[in-house]
């Protein structure tokens, strides 16, 4: 999983899976090996890493006040988020969702 800036993120169209997180949050280093195996499972998605220590103008233009928080985007528009506790398996499911809507 990539760890990318604001500029970085910007312009960036297809599916795409935001994990914002913070380096001392437990709950996010927990979720992060789980979060590796979805990525390896949908091969057409891009996933990327916002740390909200060093960029919060990332967070703050995604409206992130809390981490762990995954956000799905599709061409650059918010389908769906998780914030705090939740289970990374809701997260490969709703990808699933979508690719299946897709073919």
């Amino acid at each position: 999983m990539k760890e990318v800036t604001l500029a970085e993120l910007r312009g960036v169209i297809g599916k795409v899976v935001i994990d914002f997180f913070s380096p001392g949050c437990s709950v996010c280093a927990a979720i992060e090996p789980k979060l590796e195996e979805v990525e390896k499972a949908f091969a057409s998605w891009r996933f990327f890493k916002i740390n909200t220590v060093e960029n919060p103008a990332v967070a703050s233009e995604h409206s992130v006040f809390t981490v762990p928080t995954i956000i799905v985007q599709v061409d650059g528009r918010e389908q769906k988020r998780w914030s705090k506790y939740f289970s990374i398996d809701e997260v490969g499911e709703y990808l699933q969702e979508i690719d299946k809507t897709e073919s």
